[in-house]
């Protein structure tokens, strides 16, 4: 009993914990609204979600990421008090830009004014919730994260209870869950940190590393969804909701990648560098074996589809059960990829990186309105492998150009 209660005060059992809640509830709660909200309904919580990762990718770029490097530099009360403030002062500007973007004259935009004090409050409180957890990660406070992801739990109780789930309510449950999960973070931040926001150095160092990593942010936003939010806007919600919902499932197939990559990253700079080339080919076999399990599993869910769709939305999306199909063929050429992409990071070929993302996304501006009006759910998913295999041929034709190889 002892060793068990000694291995759960673990700092990376703590970790690996929390990793698994957080995962997991986001994970979860995609499935749960789906089964609880019309197909129309999910889309429009989809949409909002959508907005709200873009939004959060802003709010890392310009604070969690410099402080992730200045914590590890000179960490001290100003700087945490400052972040935490400057936090607060972006969630203010981003609720005064979505009530005023939702009063522009566009009729897509209609929908979002019956909703937008619930929009405001569910974004507001997943991009603070969000940030704490992030700074409460960099300093190094484990068990406070736990907490509060812990508490997020409560959602699922309250959601389910409800007879006629409407998003406007959904987003409200979820905003409040948010914020009252927050309260732990925030205490913890007030308590230990020297609240001015007056300084000119931190304002400064923020700006510097931050309008750089909001570029690369914006750009990676834009080319990994931007396909998904006009499918929305041309296919309509239920279109939107089913596609979400298939992504989200999907979601753990991400989870599994970034573990991987991850850990080839290092595994194979360290052996690229000391020029272990025997090594290194073992290591690609490796890979190659994970590539075709996971293939395989990719390859039952193209196979069984239509159950697969209904076992988590319920009967009414098995209509969309072709998205499946689509979103697996999208995956086996992700999987595909990331030799490549391995190869790209490890030899630092970091312009490149950018250069696929910005070829990607340029092909989407140019290609979605002929895929969506004539392809539907098919050109949307068709333009995201699109995305992966122009990336993909960009990279590969990059490396035998420059003659250098990480495998062989």
């Amino acid at each position: 009993m002892k060793n068990i209660f000694k291995i759960v005060q673990k700092h990376s059992f703590l970790v690996l914990a929390d990793q698994m809640i957080f995962s997991g509830s986001n994970f979860l709660l995609a499935f749960l609204l789906a089964r609880k909200l019309s197909i129309s309904g999910f889309g429009f919580f989809s949409s909002v979600l959508l907005i709200t990762y873009l939004l959060v990718a802003v709010s890392n770029a310009l604070i969690v990421q410099p402080f992730q490097i200045l914590a590890a530099k000179e960490f001290g009360k100003k700087s945490l008090g400052f972040v935490f403030q400057a936090a607060l002062l972006l969630l203010l500007i981003f609720a005064l830009l979505i009530f005023s973007s939702a009063f522009l004259p566009f009729s897509v935009l209609t929908i979002f004014q019956h909703h937008i004090f619930s929009i405001i409050i569910f974004i507001s409180a997943y991009i603070l919730q969000d940030f704490l957890r992030k700074v409460l990660l960099i300093t190094d406070k484990i068990k406070l994260v736990l907490i509060i992801d812990s508490i997020f739990l409560l959602v699922f109780p309250l959601i389910a209870i409800q007879e006629n789930l409407s998003p406007g309510k959904s987003l409200m449950i979820v905003g409040w869950v948010n914020g009252i999960a927050s309260i732990p973070g925030i205490y913890h931040i007030v308590r230990n940190s020297d609240l001015s926001i007056k300084n000119s150095a931190l304002w400064k160092y923020h700006w510097n590393a931050g309008k750089w990593l909001v570029s690369a942010s914006l750009l990676q936003w834009f080319s990994s969804n931007f396909f998904t939010l006009a499918a929305g806007i041309y296919l309509g919600a239920s279109a939107l909701g089913a596609l979400r919902l298939v992504q989200s499932f999907f979601g753990v197939i991400n989870i599994i990648l970034q573990t991987v990559e991850n850990y080839y990253i290092p595994k194979t700079a360290k052996l690229y560098y000391e020029d272990q080339e025997s090594a290194r080919k073992t290591l690609f076999k490796n890979m190659v074996q994970w590539m075709t399990a996971l293939g395989i599993v990719i390859g039952l869910f193209f196979v069984f589809s239509q159950p697969l769709i209904a076992l988590l939305g319920g009967e009414k999306y098995i209509q969309y059960g072709f998205v499946v199909r689509l979103i697996s063929v999208l995956y086996l050429l992700i999987i595909y990829s990331y030799p490549t992409r391995i190869s790209i990071r490890v030899l630092e070929q970091n312009k490149a990186f950018f250069t696929g993302y910005c070829i990607s996304f340029l092909f989407s501006v140019l290609s979605f309105h002929f895929l969506l009006q004539f392809g539907g759910l098919y050109g949307a998913v068709g333009g995201l492998a699109m995305n992966q295999i122009l990336m993909i041929a960009y990279w590969k034709i990059l490396l035998n150009k420059k003659k250098i190889s990480l495998w062989t």
